[in-house]
């Protein structure tokens, strides 16, 4: 064996690893209300970068968490904003308002929250110590239909926002995404219109995969070919326009993976969970997010039981 190789082994040999169990228990985030709204006032949960490197502006993470648009927790993300925290970004997890069945807030309301963030942490780069022209949205299931949205769809926007400051990503991963409103079982969500086709109308406005076109953020879909909740046509589709359209979309399928995937001590193993961050991490690496190799790895023993395969 060379030197060189030695010396590489020996270098991986000091390098610690990090268990992802080992950011599931920590202190509670600072919190920012970046908006306010008649309902509620939003606010983003704040992970600052835990790396050595000091000085300089840093990447961005901003995490939309799924739910069905009418539930899910910011909590459940929290482990999962403090390991690209530790990859060095500043990470931020986005509470946004939750859909309402008497209509006092719709889905639009949801995209509109999530383009406000990304208006926030862009507008307010410099005292955050963020590149505002590398802020990165992922987002699970629902928070991946958003985050979608927010990477594509115009409109939408909060009227108290700033439109000079661009809400407009600079890079998606998307796990298990909704990306076509109008093919989905979803569709009692949105407000009932007059007739059948004005909810049409309104899920094709909500489906990214029909405002594709050219010069949008560089994305990566990661979805299970399990997922029963959203089908994995959405991904394909969604991939196929944006490579289409000349952008760049990495397409990842996930044999027997069901939906939600990503949420820690739910569905999956821990295993899953860490594959899933470290796909993210390979792509955000390859735009220039991250440096170095992850140490992410399962806790021994793991931090919990796998609820998948569900018994029936």
């Amino acid at each position: 064996m060379s030197f060189s190789q030695l010396k590489k082994l020996s270098n991986l040999a000091l390098t610690a690893l990090l268990p992802f169990g080992s950011l599931l228990h920590q202190p509670a985030p600072t919190e920012v209300i970046y908006k306010h709204t008649a309902n509620a006032d939003l606010k983003l949960f704040c992970f600052p970068p835990t790396s050595a490197k000091t000085g300089g502006v840093r990447p961005a993470t901003l995490w939309i968490h799924g739910g069905g648009w009418t539930g899910g927790t910011c909590e459940s993300f929290f482990p999962l904003a403090r390991y690209t925290a530790v990859r060095g970004a500043a990470s931020f997890v986005v509470e946004y308002r939750l859909v309402k069945t008497n209509g006092t807030v719709t889905v639009a309301d949801c995209v509109a929250d999530c383009k406000s963030a990304v208006r926030y942490l862009r507008g307010h780069a410099a005292e955050l110590g963020i590149d505002p022209h590398r802020i990165a949205v992922i987002g699970e299931s629902a928070g991946g239909h958003l985050a979608a949205c927010v990477g594509v769809l115009d409109g939408f926007d909060y009227p108290a926002d700033d439109l000079n400051v661009s809400d407009r990503p600079d890079a998606l991963v998307l796990y298990n995404p909704l990306t076509d409103f109008t093919q989905s079982n979803f569709l009692k969500l949105l407000p009932n219109g007059a007739a059948t086709n004005g909810k049409l109308k309104l899920a094709r406005e909500l489906s990214p995969t029909f405002f594709v076109r050219s010069n949008l953020p560089p994305t990566i879909c990661i979805h299970g070919l399990a997922d029963t909740v959203v089908s994995p046509d959405n991904s394909r589709a969604f991939a196929v326009a944006m490579k289409q359209a000349g952008n760049r979309c990495d397409l990842v399928l996930l044999p027997e993976t069901p939906h939600a995937f990503l949420i820690p001590n739910y569905k999956c193993s821990e295993a899953v969970v860490v594959n899933a961050l470290l796909l993210g991490d390979k792509f955000l690496t390859s735009l220039g997010y991250f440096s170095g190799e992850p140490t992410l790895t399962v806790s021994d023993p793991p931090s919990w039981t796998s609820k998948w395969p569900l018994v029936k």
